[in-house]
């Protein structure tokens, strides 16, 4: 479960950068959702993410 959520926020980061890059707010918007969501869910499991997460990428 811990590679599988690695990977996720992973991706979840790198289209949060790819939409900031691209002007795309609404999308920007979905993916730090997401990523948002990926590090509750691990909360919620004991997992500490905190160093796979940007955190500079959580602020909108």
């Amino acid at each position: 479960m811990i590679e599988e959520l690695r990977i996720q926020i992973t991706a979840a980061q790198e289209r949060l950068v790819a939409a900031v890059e691209a002007d795309q707010p609404y999308e920007a918007a979905r993916h730090r959702a997401r990523l948002e969501d990926l590090i509750e869910m691990a909360a919620r499991h004991g997992i500490d993410v905190s160093a796979w997460v940007d955190q500079t990428r959580l602020r909108g």
